[in-house]
């Protein structure tokens, strides 16, 4: 199983590189050109086409970094952290009410870096139990009926195709062998996906 480190930094370039094993010199040019265009885009902008196409991942793998960069370097913190009666402290008693105001501070910053790493699945420390088990019968059911079920078409489905212009598709759960296995796996990631976007309300 995956593990995932919710403390670490993700990247999201816009740089598109190749994919492995392919090399189309062709293809190789065109992505060089997208990427220059990228580039210049960040460069001009502060984002780029590439941001644009998936803002909500951008957002979620950019942000914590900028969140944890400032935390580190931050050197004051929001005046609605300051305590009302700041005014009348001792010198003495107004830097250690600044200590409190900055760690306060510091502390927020990390929650909100968590919560908005939590939101984002490739950084989110919660797993899907099921995930190992589902996608072994995934592949099972590839092999056996195809990706979209094609095996388990029958007369009338075709018939019903041919009739209406629309294409059936079976799934792991249409299937009474993987039935069980198909429920739990989706059951336990509508929760995460539930617990992800609370995380991404709260931060």
């Amino acid at each position: 199983m995956r593990k995932r480190n919710k403390t670490k930094k993700n990247v999201y370039s816009c740089i598109e590189e190749s994919r492995r094993g392919e090399y189309n010199p062709i293809n190789h040019i065109k992505r060089w050109g997208r990427n220059i265009k990228h580039c210049y885009q960040r460069i001009k902008y502060g984002y780029c086409d590439r941001d644009v196409w998936s803002i909500d991942w951008w957002f979620l793998s950019i942000v914590p970094n900028m969140l944890e960069d400032l935390r580190e370097t931050t050197h004051g913190y929001p005046g609605e952290l300051m305590n009302s009666s700041s005014q009348d402290l001792s010198e003495e008693e107004q830097e250690k009410a600044d200590e409190a105001g900055m760690q306060k501070w510091r502390d927020t910053l990390s929650e909100m870096i968590f919560l908005f790493r939590e939101a984002l699945d490739d950084t989110c420390t919660r797993e899907n139990p099921y995930e190992e088990e589902h996608r072994k019968a995934q592949e099972v059911f590839d092999k056996k009926y195809g990706i979209f079920g094609e095996g388990l078409f029958t007369k009338e489905d075709k018939a019903e195709e041919k009739k209406t212009g629309t294409h059936r598709m079976y799934m792991l759960s249409d299937v009474p062998e993987y039935k069980d296995i198909s429920d739990k796996y989706h059951e336990e990631w509508s929760k995460i996906q539930s617990y992800q976007a609370e995380c991404k309300e709260r931060g």
